[in-house]
């Protein structure tokens, strides 16, 4: 009779044990996992942040350095990297003067540009170069903000106002749409460079800036949030412009600066050779 209740007392222990091995490994796999995984997606985006601002700075020395062709080795993770081109956005902007010296508001300077375009697939964001800023847009929540500014800047001794645009696209003669994940190399080239100025006596014109978003990008806003806040705030390039529209309802943003005695657009074409 001991010996069975001897057996019985080692068949509960391994029981037990058995149970608590279980139950450590369901604990492990129903909260330590999520948190790897998320711990992983926020390396990704983190990683592609710093990533895209190492492109904006590529696309700086091919503008303003006068490089003629960048190379960059790098490595798409939790996501994938794409190129839209001006083929597949609507977004615009359009730039003009009251006085009419560049454009006017029915005939404006046009851009569309293109954009590299990351999309993380676990943080549901995107992360975009975009006319030579890198802005960040969280698809779960309204607007979107900026990690790097373009170069735009305001000489306040001279009044000039001096706006760099940036137009990305495929390589000359193709329409292709570019992706990539994993390892691979962003080349890029640059094709063209147009400079075109306006000068008007004192004290001035009023420059225009108006942003349209795409409609059939991931929501109506666009980036029009991002711009907005980089057109109006203080420490920017303009000391701040004011603006109309509300880009959280997908309306177009137009920002207006007044006392600009010079402009200087600056339009440079890159082609993304290969991702």
């Amino acid at each position: 009779m001991e010996r069975k209740q001897e057996a019985v007392s080692e068949s509960i222990g391994y029981l037990i044990i058995f149970g608590l091995v279980l139950t450590g490994i369901g604990l492990i796999t129903l909260y330590g996992y999520p948190l790897l995984i998320q711990q992983q997606s926020s390396a990704n985006v983190r990683n592609m942040e710093q990533t895209m601002i190492v492109l904006q700075n590529d696309i700086k020395s091919l503008t303003y350095k006068l490089a003629n062709f960048k190379e960059t080795s790098m490595r798409v993770s939790g996501g994938s990297l794409s190129l839209y081109g001006p083929v597949y956005t609507l977004q615009k902007f359009d730039i003009w003067t009251d006085d009419g010296g560049l454009g006017t508001a029915a005939n404006p300077y046009h851009l569309i540009p293109g954009e590299l375009r990351y999309f993380s697939t676990n943080d549901n964001l995107i992360i975009t170069l975009e006319n030579g800023a890198v802005i960040e847009k969280p698809l779960s929540t309204n607007g979107s903000f900026m990690l790097a500014d373009p170069r735009w800047y305001l000489d306040s001794s001279t009044s000039t106002l001096v706006v760099n645009l940036m137009n990305l696209s495929s390589a000359p003669g193709t329409t292709q749409l570019l992706s990539q994940t994993g390892v691979g190399t962003v080349r890029m080239r640059l094709l063209i460079a147009n400079v075109t100025s306006h000068s008007t006596p004192p004290p001035g014109t009023t420059v225009n800036v108006k942003y349209t978003p795409d409609p059939k990008n991931a929501t109506p806003e666009g980036y029009g949030f991002a711009w907005q806040n980089y057109f109006t705030s203080t420490n920017n390039f303009a000391g701040g412009m004011t603006c109309t529209g509300n880009p959280l309802r997908g309306e177009a943003l137009t920002c207006s600066k007044t006392g600009i005695q010079n402009i200087i657009v600056k339009e440079y074409d890159i082609a993304i050779e290969t991702l």
